[in-house]
């Protein structure tokens, strides 16, 4: 793989085609494309990406990516009247001009996409109509909306593969070889679990604290589950405290510990993962092994919700299906505590545990 975060790489250039696909958002965002890469990887495409730092953990080492252009979004936030971070954008836009791409693909479609969607060289430029920001003006092929009643992100990726004639059998995620390193400090920390007992891993923080399902009912839940269950908490740095308020504290706490690369092998243990917050809930969804219970506050999960065509039990996800839902936002308009929060019920996700 190559990575271009600074210079220029010179590499022989075949006869492959050569595929282009723009994902600048998080890391659930870019783990929604992977089904898409790999299906263009095993069809004989060369995959190409440009992502953002927090797109970069699972593509980096990936077996199906052959290069990757790194816009480093995070650190150009709020310095966007800044001469120096234009200079830097554009400084990697020229990198990515180099390469006259048989196709663009824009999986971000929405303004942070678009300049570096117009500006690329791709002979076939593909974009949906009802892409965000006016991302869609940046294309040459703009595809009609996807199959009715469709909202999820993976299946509006992968509406690609239809659009030129690729055929999939089913959705899979090629996933970035993990530093064996990880694997064996978990094999020592897994040990001390009772192995009588099924794994529940759980990620109850949210960098939107609208997406936290409420400190009350997840204490509950963890009193309910405590004694049946392994329990083990994932999260950054920023969900110490809360899940010291939850009372995660006195199970096996990886929380701050796990970068992208280790909770991906992580994952991999747990018969159970529950979640409110997508981007633990992409990579569980990615990693095939666990079940995933994913409760949805301000969310849409329609269209982040994982998918089993032949499971329907595997992937659960739980909403209050209030009149309000999803919003999205990071502040509830709901005037005072949000609703949203306090459902679903602990009874529904004991439910759903099974």
């Amino acid at each position: 793989m190559y990575i271009e975060c600074g210079i220029v790489n010179m590499i022989k250039v075949d006869k492959m085609q050569k595929v282009l696909i723009i994902s600048l958002g998080n890391i659930a965002h870019t783990v929604y494309t992977l089904p898409l890469a790999g299906v263009l990887r095993d069809n004989g495409f060369r995959v190409d990406y440009v992502v953002s730092e927090k797109g970069f953990s699972v593509i980096n080492k990936n077996p199906k990516v052959d290069r990757v252009f790194l816009m480093s979004m995070e650190r150009w936030t709020d310095k966007w009247l800044s001469a120096d971070t234009w200079e830097a954008f554009f400084k990697q836009i020229e990198r990515v001009k180099m390469v006259e791409y048989d196709i663009v693909i824009d999986c971000q479609q929405d303004i942070r996409s678009l300049l570096t969607f117009a500006m690329c060289n791709g002979k076939r430029k593909l974009t949906y109509s009802d892409a965000k920001g006016f991302a869609s003006i940046g294309g040459n092929e703009v595809i009609p909306k996807t199959k009715p009643n469709s909202k999820n992100i993976v299946e509006r990726n992968m509406y690609f593969l239809k659009y030129l004639k690729l055929s999939y059998n089913g959705i899979y995620f090629p996933m970035p070889e993990i530093d064996y390193t990880f694997t064996l400090r978990h094999d020592k920390t897994f040990e001390l679990l009772d192995k009588d007992k099924k794994t529940i891993i759980i990620s109850a923080g949210a960098k939107n604290e609208n997406k936290r399902w409420s400190a009350t009912n997840w204490k509950v839940l963890i009193d309910r589950i405590k004694d049946k269950y392994n329990l083990v908490f994932t999260g950054g740095i920023l969900d110490k405290q809360f899940v010291k308020e939850i009372g995660g504290e006195g199970y096996l706490n990886l929380v701050g510990e796990t970068r992208v690369e280790s909770l991906i092998d992580v994952l991999k243990r747990a018969d159970i993962v529950i979640t409110s917050e997508t981007e633990t809930c992409a990579l569980a969804w990615a990693v095939e092994k666990p079940r995933v219970i994913t409760i949805f506050t301000c969310s849409d999960p329609e269209k982040y919700s994982p998918i089993d065509y032949d499971n329907q039990e595997k992937y659960i996800s739980l909403y209050g299906k209030i009149e309000c839902q999803p919003c999205d936002s990071d502040v509830c308009l709901d005037m005072g505590e949000a609703r949203c929060r306090k459902l679903p019920t602990v009874e529904d996700v004991i439910r759903a545990i099974g």
